[in-house]
């Protein structure tokens, strides 16, 4: 390590003081000022610990090229280093220099050998790994790079930030107004994590069956995430429609949160299309009440897939469900013969384009294929169910390609969040 410190011009004769901490320049360029205003306690700071042997912006461009893994390691330098690589603004600016797409994979319960979760790139090589704290805990899902997690064995559900290690816990128990009806939940509840615009707190919207006089029926509550145990759920009123419980039927963009119904009296048909009508429910994080119902794009049949209906003596239906593309609302139709993935560009005018397609050469008995993300030369990441892999489609060879391998894994999803965390 001293041989490392001596080549980069480094030398940690003394630790700083806590007290003293440095705030570098954010940008690339070398002209920013310092982000402080006591300059010469800064500059003290500086060459107390024997950083002067290159001109600091040079060091700081330095370390922006450097991989986060090594990054993680060089923080136990000194204090001054731990400060300097530990700071938000520095993760960020890393993170602009590093932008290869990540992916994050949850592990079953007593899966992945004291692993609870991998990143990985698009090659499968893991970047990072977060070790589990319980044996029983299983991952449910990911999302905002969140990882939510259940332990078996006590049925409580937290969520755990990767980067930071911050766990925030949920709520063990019902809103008021639900805890007679604790005794009579079908199944797992689904757990919808966003973000709200304006404040940036974390809210949570819970959904769950329960079984009463013989009918199924919805139960909706949310509550606000934090570090402490104060955290209470607050019961809303049902949005009036089913909503659909599969993973890919739900997402949160920028505080909204959009839920796809499972109403069959939704669809209206014109001719040879269908369409959805107020197919999408809405819910706003931030007042936590209902929003706008969103009618959803035309659903066409081609000629061979209303055949391969007619062959398999199947209802002539289409896949629907929700994606988050470049940070728009996507409806997906598929998977006979084609995907389609339509882009809402206008809500108020209900206004979709059909932006991307895939073509299946066999689609008789594809199950869901879900798209995570588009790449630059426009690949599209996705995820298929049953595959065993996470693929990527060229359109331009309409050809798929494995990429990581997802046996074992529970959830997966692209992450987006830091990779310079402490415990690295």
């Amino acid at each position: 390590m001293v041989s490392r410190r001596r080549n980069l011009g480094f030398s940690c004769r003394r630790r700083a003081p806590a007290s003293e901490t440095i705030a570098i320049p954010l940008g690339l360029a070398s002209s920013k000022p310092w982000a402080v205003p006591e300059r010469r306690i800064v500059q003290a700071a500086v060459a107390a610990s024997g950083i002067g042997v290159l001109p600091l912006d040079a060091v700081y461009e330095i370390l922006l090229r450097l991989p986060a893994k090594l990054i993680c390691r060089l923080r136990v330098v000194c204090r001054l280093w731990r400060s300097l690589l530990s700071d938000m603004q520095f993760a960020a600016a890393h993170a602009a220099r590093h932008p290869r797409p990540l992916v994050i994979a949850g592990y079953e319960q007593n899966a992945g050998d004291g692993t609870l979760v991998n990143i990985m790139d698009l090659s499968g090589q893991i970047v990072k790994q977060v070790r589990r704290i319980d044996g029983s805990d299983k991952v449910m899902s990911m999302d905002l790079d969140l990882v939510c997690v259940k332990n078996v064995d006590s049925g409580r559900y937290r969520f755990l930030n990767p980067a930071t290690g911050a766990v925030y816990q949920l709520p063990t128990f019902f809103a008021d107004e639900h805890m007679g009806l604790s005794f009579n939940l079908i199944g797992e509840p689904k757990y919808i994590l966003g973000q709200v615009h304006s404040t940036g707190e974390y809210k949570v919207l819970r959904i769950f069956f329960h079984l009463s006089c013989s009918l199924h029926c919805q139960l909706f509550e949310v509550c606000t995430l934090n570090s402490g145990s104060h955290s209470r759920w607050r019961r809303k009123e049902s949005p009036g429609e089913f909503v659909a419980f599969c993973k890919f039927t739900r997402l949160v963009i920028d505080g909204i949160v959009y839920l796809l119904c499972s109403d069959l009296h939704c669809s209206i048909t014109f001719h040879d299309q269908v369409f959805e009508k107020d197919m999408i429910i809405t819910f706003n994080l931030e007042t936590e009440a209902w929003g706008p119902r969103i009618r959803g794009p035309p659903i066409s049949f081609p000629n061979d897939a209303a055949q391969m209906f007619h062959n398999f003596g199947l209802p002539k239906t289409k896949q629907l469900s929700l994606a988050n593309l470049h940070g728009s609302l996507a409806v997906v139709h598929g998977p006979a013969p084609y995907m389609d993935f339509w882009i809402l560009m206008d809500i108020d005018k209900g206004q979709w384009v059909k932006q991307y397609s895939m073509q299946f050469e066999q689609y008789g008995h594809l199950k869901y294929v879900h798209p995570l993300l588009v790449l630059g030369d426009g690949r599209i990441v996705v995820h298929q169910e049953d595959n065993g892999f996470l693929q990527i489609y060229d359109p331009r060879t309409n050809t798929f390609t494995n990429s990581v391998e997802l046996n074992h894994y529970s959830a997966v999803n692209m992450y987006t969040g830091s990779l310079l965390s402490l415990d690295k």
